[in-house]
């Protein structure tokens, strides 16, 4: 039975220009240079900024340069929004991230005042509930990425420190737009009837009538 080829069929613009110059201009378009700017960063040189606008113009007009811009276009698009997706859930880590998760409880003999072991009346070692910090090494990988700092106790536990979920708060609800406040119309772009209508109905709310004229008199109760 005869082997079947794959084709790999590539995007257009994905395979690195092998002229140097033109691909070096296709990243510094994509990162949203001028064309003049782009031209010159190439390393291509013209006596007037006019000049290398035209010049640059005439590049793009080529099709395998429109296919790359556009295409290393997109991954820049596609970077950006991966970085957005793990920062907001790194801010989702923290903010649900519960520091009782640092800690374990164990039972511990009871010493009495006189620094010896308790014991009950069966001559059975009497225990405490104690807590203490969960070694670094056994914590969940997203659980360590919330600690901010360590410190040692007095015991040298290693004791770990989140990062404030009250700034991780402020930081999502700043990156989801939550709680934006909208903003105020324009009144320069209104038209005089909109302006008209919007003033007519400011004064209604305060008790007073307005014309056209801009008037004012107090509504008769």
């Amino acid at each position: 039975m005869a082997k079947t080829d794959v084709l790999k069929i590539a995007s257009p613009g994905s395979k690195a220009l092998t002229n140097a110059k033109r691909e070096q201009y296709c990243r510094s378009r994509a990162l949203a240079q001028s064309r003049i700017q782009a031209y010159r960063d190439a390393g291509w040189g013209s006596r007037s900024d006019n000049a290398s606008y035209v010049n640059a113009c005439r590049l793009e007009r080529r099709p395998e340069i429109q296919d790359r811009i556009a295409y290393l276009t997109r991954q820049e698009e596609d970077l950006v929004v991966e970085k957005r997706r793990r920062i907001e859930e790194q801010l989702w880590a923290i903010h649900e991230s519960d520091i009782g998760d640092c800690f374990e409880t164990y039972e511990a003999a009871k010493v009495g005042k006189d620094g010896k072991l308790e014991i009950d009346g069966d001559g059975k070692m009497l225990t405490v509930r104690k807590q203490r910090p969960r070694l670094l090494s056994d914590l969940p990988p997203d659980l360590r990425k919330a600690i901010e700092h360590v410190q040692l106790d007095a015991r040298g536990n290693v004791v770990p420190q989140l990062y404030s979920k009250l700034q991780a708060n402020a930081e999502l609800r700043k990156m989801l737009n939550i709680g934006a406040k909208e903003q105020a119309p324009d009144i320069t772009k209104l038209s005089d009837a909109e302006l008209i209508q919007q003033l007519a109905e400011q004064a209604k709310e305060l008790g007073i009538e307005i014309d056209l004229n801009y008037s004012f008199h107090k509504r008769e109760e």
